[in-house]
């Protein structure tokens, strides 16, 4: 068994680092998709932001210049 010790730490050794080296790679891909993540969301609030403001903008237009304007009303009968 002595004669066989260092060859089988040896295999356990390769069979840990290859183990590790998977593990590394799926936490780089998960960080990578976080770190998109993260940046679409962000994209969607800044857009979210311009959509707000175009909107002020254009109610501030129709007011200005007076446009017969009805905004919709939902599911209110007219």
């Amino acid at each position: 068994m002595a004669a066989t010790t260092d060859i089988r730490f040896k295999r356990m050794q390769g069979e840990y680092r290859t183990l590790q080296d998977a593990q590394d790679e799926l936490f780089d891909k998960v960080d990578s998709f976080e770190a998109a993540l993260l940046g679409l969301t962000e994209m969607v609030a800044d857009n979210r932001e311009m959509i707000l403001e175009n909107s002020r903008k254009l109610d501030a237009i129709i007011k200005h210049l007076e446009v017969p304007y009805k905004p919709p009303a939902g599911f209110v009968k007219e």
